[in-house]
């Protein structure tokens, strides 16, 4: 991200932290980015990783400061998923392995679904398993059209997790979602985009520029009523319409009360574009 960026202070979300993931707050802007940056392992996801990211997500909802978060990664690969060294080291201890998954990568992907914040993936390359499925968590995802795609766990005779098994057939519908687990079958960006899974793919030399651009206009919005709009959408998963519009109702009320209304409603009887950041 370009601007202001600069590594996180002690005590608060600004801090800096040491490898596998990197975290820097554009403080003009508001938007925290956390960066995987373990290259040399493919950004596999280790419980280090994943706690290091709970821990950062955790502090972005309590922070003000924090409008927007984008996730990225360094190198030439997005995240290759789970790390085949710690399944290695806890084969045959399925205790081991549901701890782990809880603790680890449900956390994140939890997280992710209550941070009453737009967040962003910003995949720059291929991205597989775990790693493929934790960016299409995200709120919004934008890929590089050279990325490809894998639900890699049948290479390993796993079943995809990460919330997949949820996800998945919600986006794809449930016999692409089968197709994927069961084969693997690689499938590119523009694959991804056209089925749901992500925003949109954009060439490489562009996908710094359009993530930054997109993560600038969400931190420019009302983040109240953002928070809970992602909210509603979460919730009513699932539901019949009469819950759905009960729940909308609800918090449409309390989107009435905040500043950020008073500030759109006045700037439109004012024929001027309203400032969401300064709102009364």
């Amino acid at each position: 991200m370009h601007g202001t960026s600069r590594p996180i202070k002690r005590g608060r979300v600004r801090r800096a932290v040491p490898e596998p993931v990197r975290a820097a707050m554009d403080e003009a802007k508001g938007i925290l980015t956390l960066t995987l940056a373990r290259g040399a392992k493919k950004n596999a996801l280790d419980l280090e990783v994943l706690g290091l990211l709970h821990k950062h997500l955790e502090a972005a909802r309590v922070d003000p400061a924090v409008r927007v978060v984008v996730l990225a990664a360094e190198g030439d690969v997005f995240s290759a998923g789970g790390d085949i060294e710690v399944m290695r080291k806890h084969a045959g201890d399925a205790h081991a392995a549901l701890d782990r998954l809880r603790g680890g990568i449900s956390k994140v992907v939890a997280a992710i679904h209550a941070l009453p914040k737009p967040v962003i993936a910003q995949v720059q390359g291929n991205a597989y398993g775990a790693g493929a499925i934790l960016a299409f968590q995200c709120d919004l995802t934008i890929a590089a059209e050279s990325a490809t795609f894998s639900l890699s766990f049948r290479h390993i005779g796993l079943v995809p997790d990460t919330g997949g098994t949820w996800l998945l057939p919600r986006r794809v519908g449930l016999q692409r979602a089968k197709h994927l687990a069961w084969t693997a079958a690689p499938f590119t960006a523009g694959d991804a985009a056209n089925w749901g899974l992500i925003l949109r793919a954009v060439p490489q030399t562009q996908l710094e520029g359009a993530v930054a651009q997109l993560a600038a206009a969400l931190a420019d919005g009302p983040a109240p009523s953002m928070a809970l709009a992602k909210r509603a959408f979460h919730e009513n998963l699932g539901v019949g319409i009469e819950d759905a519009l009960d729940r909308e109702a609800h918090l449409q009320a309390q989107a009435f009360l905040t500043p950020e209304h008073a500030e759109g409603r006045d700037a439109f009887f004012a024929r001027r574009k309203p400032d969401f950041r300064r709102a009364p």
